[in-house]
């Protein structure tokens, strides 16, 4: 599609590793790194997503880190700035250049939310934070927590699929006999469990999941996972 529609795409936009809303859906970097290449070869530019599976939520900075690729357009937001109002677009010398010159090349983007010095400032605090108390390093060393989690999860009747990457980890459930879907039950069975519990899950579908703060502490993420493990027990 893209060597064929090169002439009139603009852009292929992509949350890269993990489609996060659609199920959590983790995918190999090298479909990353095939799509860098293609977009670079028909002069396509590319746009990851990075809202979600950025900052360190995978187990790397970028998502895109996993691939070794650089995109030409990158959207960052959430973690960001601790969740707050602020956003921000990053772009390449490249496509930076093509807005030099004249006011006839000027980018005229929109101003009713240009400028946010709160969200600035907490911006800087977060890398700051990320810096001085590793993060990202963190993430590594919780991730085989859920990785295990869910690998334990897979063996319990009624589970289709497990999958995890960094501090995020994703069960497929089978609903009243059914292929799991978007639209399923079986993780709203789930989330009722784990209220009772004391954890509120946020199912998508008949997919159950968990991406907590990336700096919780061991003994929470354990609680976390325990009760996730119990509650996709008794609702099956």
């Amino acid at each position: 599609m893209i060597v064929q529609g090169k002439d009139s795409i603009a852009a292929v936009v992509v949350e890269p590793i993990v489609q996060g809303a659609s199920g959590m859906r983790i995918y190999e970097p090298r479909f990353l790194s095939a799509l860098r290449e293609l977009t670079r070869d028909n002069d396509v530019l590319l746009i990851t997503d990075e809202v979600f599976a950025g900052y360190g939520r995978t187990g790397t900075m970028w998502a895109s880190d996993h691939a070794s690729i650089t995109p030409d357009i990158m959207c960052v937001g959430k973690a960001f700035a601790t969740m707050i109002p602020m956003a921000a677009t990053l772009v390449t010398d490249h496509v930076f250049d093509a807005f030099r010159g004249g006011k006839d090349r000027t980018l005229y983007y929109g101003h009713t939310f240009c400028g946010n010095p709160i969200g600035a400032a907490l911006a800087r605090e977060v890398l700051a934070i990320y810096r001085d108390e590793a993060i990202v390093e963190q993430v590594q060393v919780k991730a085989p927590r859920i990785r295990a989690a869910f690998d334990r999860m897979a063996k319990l009747p009624g589970v289709e699929s497990v999958r995890s990457i960094g501090m995020i980890g994703a069960a497929d459930l089978r609903s009243s006999g059914k292929e799991s879907s978007y639209l399923g039950e079986a993780g709203w069975r789930v989330y009722a469990e784990a209220k009772k519990r004391g954890a509120y899950l946020r199912p998508l579908g008949d997919t159950v999941y968990v991406c907590p703060p990336l700096n919780i502490t061991e003994s929470d993420l354990d609680a976390l996972l325990g009760i996730l493990e119990e509650s996709v027990a008794a609702s099956l």
